[in-house]
């Protein structure tokens, strides 16, 4: 890893830009043949490697838990953790969900699944009873991690409700009707719950246990973690990544970020499950021996203000919209001694003018922007060292390392460089498949490599992207990512309500924001409090609409589609 470190140092990005020019006949498609080979380790190798190098550094400083664990420690307590699941019937393969906040158990646990060859399944900790029971039937989890109580959340009661056979359940040994391949949960509390162990219970249990064997076991072509995506049926489905896919795209991303330069303090304030948290930046921090500075359980911008300030941060990931709010607090705080080297902002298209108030009011040395998807394991454009600000305000970066990308129109022929289509991707950063749903991998991933992101592009010859749309329907609300017709099916189960459209509108902070049109039945009174009451319980809060508008009839095709553009320009326009 040392060599390809300062391999990666002295690339000549200039040099690779020139193999574009060769492609001119081709049309809109880009191959980056990269400086070096893919790396064929699995993860937990690559993390092992940091451990021996950074032994006694900061891997996690959780400020909320007032806990800090070295690369040394993370390790060790990762390890006992992965015998101990092994030891308790987990063989590879098998799905372990992590349904749970920000926090250091999250990570340790997440370690362990790596180096014991289990695959990791990230729930959003914002799924209500519904949704997770869906996650935990789709993927056949067999463990399942939750978090400690919070003022806002009780994990444990949720499940509590969902499986009536905990109380009576011995830690290991979880027989449920409804959810048969479910046998284990664990908590990161150090509360004893019925039918569930301790993190701690079994780290302890297990200390000083060789796991070399399970390590060895795993192929770089394994598939190690899987996210959550949400797609235009409204059921979420199941992105399966591979260690290839993991290893290599947190290298090269964590490269572009300069993570490989010197000793990175990174603030976490994306959440964990999501891939800008998980893969981007506490992966790729780890691959380079950075130190993980998680400010809050969940996203505050106060506690990621007040983190960047008392741990002298260096670096920072987020969403468009965590900037927005960052700004907003620095700005109303006046001058305050923040000094970052490196801020990427991704997971949602990110307007210019935030950009250069990112560089300007944060004092950052280097801005950086990022394309990716769930489906793409995470960055398919991302910026290149030494990047301007203006090229980063104009683009979402530089194609990476080992990948193709080409833009086509509705029929699948390439348009020319300049003009907008559909982008689509291939090489080794593409997930195996959605777990589970051969038919809608078949839908996304077709049979010569090439993924359909859904994405309207425009890719220049020079190797720069820039996103200029959206094909698919999903609304990107603050960097979540959500699928409308979940929300229309359930609007549509209330008495009063004819039909529904969920729309995503312009915000100047979240980017979108959700907006319910709706049919009534005549007579009816139906407001904002009355959608949100009805919709809570059912769905995640992040995916209840915040405005309401109503109408006698959609605007059409002639075929009878609602046309949703429309609704979305009269909403913005003021005429609905």
């Amino acid at each position: 890893m040392f060599k390809r470190s300062m391999l990666l140092k002295n690339i000549n990005y200039k040099q690779i830009r020139l193999l574009h020019q060769l492609q001119l006949d081709k049309g809109s498609y880009l191959y980056h043949p990269g400086n070096e080979p893919l790396n064929p380790a699995n993860f937990g190798e690559v993390f092992e490697r940091t451990v021996n190098k950074y032994p006694n550094r900061i891997a996690i400083k959780s400020i909320h838990e007032n806990q800090s664990i070295t690369y040394a420690e993370l390790l060790e307590q990762a390890d006992s953790l992965a015998y101990g699941l092994r030891n308790n019937g987990f063989e590879k393969g098998d799905r372990f969900g992590i349904w749970s906040h920000n926090c250091a158990g999250w990570i340790i646990a997440s370690i362990a699944a790596f180096r014991a060859g289990l695959i990791s399944v990230l729930i959003n900790p914002h799924y209500e009873a519904p949704e997770l029971s869906y996650c935990i039937n789709k993927t056949g989890l067999r463990g399942l991690l939750v978090g400690d109580e919070l003022p806002s959340k009780n994990y444990y009661k949720v499940l509590q409700h969902m499986i009536p056979e905990l109380a009576s359940a011995k830690p290991g040994n979880l027989k449920s009707s409804k959810f048969p391949s479910l046998t284990t949960l664990l908590t990161t509390g150090k509360m004893n719950l019925k039918g569930a162990f301790t993190l701690d219970s079994l780290i302890n249990e297990y200390k000083n246990k060789d796991v070399s064997q399970y390590v060895k076991e795993v192929k770089s072509e394994d598939g190690c973690l899987i996210h959550f995506t949400s797609g235009t049926t409204g059921y979420p489905k199941c992105g399966l990544d591979s260690n290839r896919g993991i290893v290599n795209n947190t290298y090269f991303s964590g490269v572009r970020n300069g993570f490989n330069e010197a000793h990175e303090i990174i603030c976490v304030q994306a959440p964990l499950f999501h891939a800008l948290g998980s893969v981007i930046t506490l992966l790729g921090g780890f691959t380079h021996g950075a130190s993980l500075v998680l400010a809050a359980p969940s996203y505050s911008v106060t506690a990621t203000v007040n983190a960047l300030l008392a741990e002298k941060c260096t670096a920072i990931t987020g969403t468009p919209t965590m900037y927005v709010d960052i700004l907003s607090k620095v700005k109303s705080k006046g001058d305050l001694p923040i000094k970052l080297r490196m801020a990427l902002a991704a997971g949602a298209p990110c307007s210019p003018e935030l950009i250069h108030q990112m560089k300007k009011y944060l004092n950052v040395q280097s801005v950086k922007a990022l394309y990716g998807m769930t489906e793409t394991t995470a960055s398919v454009f991302q910026s290149l060292p030494g990047d301007n600000v203006d090229v980063v305000a104009e683009t979402v970066g530089y194609i990476m390392d080992h990948v193709e990308v080409q833009v086509v129109d509705s029929n699948g022929v390439r348009v020319p460089f300049g003009e907008a289509g559909e982008l689509m991707v291939r090489g080794y950063l593409n997930m195996i498949s959605y777990f589970n749903d051969p038919e809608k991998t078949k839908e996304t991933l077709t049979d010569d490599g090439w993924l359909h992101t859904g994405d309207k592009f425009i890719i220049s010859p020079n190797g720069y992207g820039r996103i200029v749309g959206r094909i698919k329907e999903i609304i990107v609300r603050g960097g979540e990512n959500i699928a409308p017709k979940e929300i229309e099916d359930l609007l549509n189960t209330h008495p009063d309500v004819i039909e529904s459209q969920i729309i995503g509108v312009s915000d100047d902070r979240l980017g979108e924001e959700l907006c319910a049109v709706i049919r009534l039945r005549d007579g009816a009174v139906f407001d904002v409090k009355e959608m949100s009451s009805f919709c809570a319980g059912k769905i995640s809060k992040f995916k209840i609409p915040r405005l309401l508008k109503t109408t006698n009839e959609f605007p059409k095709t002639a075929s009878g589609k609602i046309q949703k553009f429309i609704l979305k320009e009269m909403i913005e326009s003021g005429k609905l």
